[in-house]
């Protein structure tokens, strides 16, 4: 059997176009009519799964043309083309094909499929995580991914405001038991719109980014603002009213300058939507700083809200000079 294999003509990030040979005849066949020449490309490929295990695809692809194109090919990806060449007689009699060794070609750097499935969960005021799935047909191309985000705003209703998105590069990010990757933005303003979207592209090749589609979200409210409710020299009462549905645990804590640990408020009153802390043996006219220490459903660890207290300062009362 004579020697025969695809030649490149041109190759593209999603193509590539080969040049096929004309078959030689045996030297008896010379004088008579040849069956019309079928072309069988086998197209095989790598791809890459997260345990480091490759494992090679292969379809096949068959023309009576001497110039064909492949199609639909992943950009930055090697694929090796083996020939055979057959007839009408071939199949009939159900004959193996027989391959050459195979020819080497790699499409060339382009834009690869989207991130898809992108999907937002608000977990605190402040914090969101997002997931996705990677691109089909990705193969064993090295990616970078980044996530934008962009807060909205509607000033009269009417017309919508963008501002450059900010964004976060993710070289290796964390994967779920499905295969989906999940990132965590956090400082997110809380009550505020964003819209959030992922980007993917060849591995230093950032000019080559493909964007999922817009998914948009609101941030969680910001807790409710702590109230002096009642103050005396030794002790206050702070209320506060939890938001509905959102926080399922809550701690007040308190400290002043002298203090270096947090102390935490055990004397607790509820009455319907509002809870009122009792808190005893404290400084004539000391600035006391409060913060809370909230669960939300979705995230079990707790989100300090504000974090160093400067937010929520109230002073307890000096004491009365005695009259002799």
């Amino acid at each position: 059997m004579k020697d025969y294999r695809v030649e490149e003509v041109i190759t593209t990030a999603n193509s590539i176009v080969v040049s096929l040979p004309e078959p030689i005849p045996n030297g008896g066949c010379k004088k008579y009519n040849l069956a019309t020449t079928i072309y069988t490309i086998s197209v095989s490929y790598l791809t890459c799964s997260d345990n480091d295990f490759n494992k090679l695809e292969e379809f096949n692809v068959q023309t009576h043309e001497q110039r064909y194109e492949i199609q639909n090919l992943t950009p930055f990806t090697e694929y090796t083309l083996k020939l055979a060449l057959s007839n009408f007689y071939v199949d009939k009699l159900s004959m193996d094909l027989q391959y050459d060794a195979g020819v080497k070609l790699t499409t060339t750097l382009g834009k690869l499929n989207a991130p898809e499935d992108v999907t937002i969960q608000v977990l605190t005021p402040t914090l969101a995580v997002v997931y996705w799935t990677p691109p089909k047909k990705l193969n064993c191309v090295a990616v970078n991914y980044e996530v934008h985000w962009m807060p909205v705003l509607f000033p009269n209703n009417t017309q919508k405001i963008t501002y450059k998105p900010e964004k976060q590069l993710i070289n290796k990010p964390e994967r779920m038991i499905d295969g989906k990757f999940f990132t965590t933005i956090r400082s997110l303003l809380p009550g505020q719109k964003y819209l959030i979207y992922v980007s993917v592209y060849p591995a230093n090749f950032s000019n080559f980014f493909t964007d999922s589609s817009n998914k948009s979200i609101y941030m969680y409210s910001e807790p409710n603002n702590l109230t002096l409710s009642e103050v005396s020299t030794n002790g206050m009462n702070i209320s506060w009213i939890p938001n509905v549905n959102l926080t399922i645990h809550y701690i007040l804590e308190y400290k002043n300058d002298a203090m270096q640990k947090w102390q935490k408020v055990n004397n607790i009153e509820k009455n319907n939507d509002k809870v009122t802390y009792h808190i005893e043996n404290l400084l004539p006219r000391t600035v006391y700083q409060f913060r809370l220490i909230l669960t939300y459903p979705k995230h079990m660890e707790y989100f300090i809200w504000l974090p160093d207290g400067e937010e929520f300062t109230f002073e307890t009362l000096g004491e009365q000079m005695k009259i002799l």
